[in-house]
């Protein structure tokens, strides 16, 4: 993120880098596709989101409030926060890709 001045922003301590907020988002969305699938009611799957989202938070070893405020900072910043979005769209591509590439190959 540029300032008016040219200089690159520094981000503040206790905010997720980009590269991890690409891979949490990637993870949400991966888990949210999941369960949006189960034909369940709308409070379960509500729960079972919040459960499998404790578990991508574990694995990425940050806590729900730290991601929350990350994307807080980055709606702040949104040509950061476009940056990665797109970044995660990449990851999820790549993925499909891959998965597409290997049901082929079987």
């Amino acid at each position: 993120v540029l300032v008016s001045c040219g200089k690159k922003e520094e981000v503040p301590e206790g905010i997720l880098t980009q590269d991890q907020m690409v891979t949490v988002l990637s993870e949400l969305y991966v888990i949210e596709q999941k369960i949006s699938t189960l034909g369940v009611t709308r409070d379960s799957l509500t729960q079972i989101f919040a459960a499998m989202k404790g578990k991508v938070f574990e694995q990425a070893g940050v806590s729900d409030s730290v991601f929350s405020q990350s994307l807080n900072y980055y709606g702040d910043h949104p040509k950061t926060l476009e940056t990665i979005y797109t970044g995660s769209i990449d990851s999820l591509n790549l993925r499909e890709q891959r998965l597409i590439s290997s049901e082929v190959t079987k």
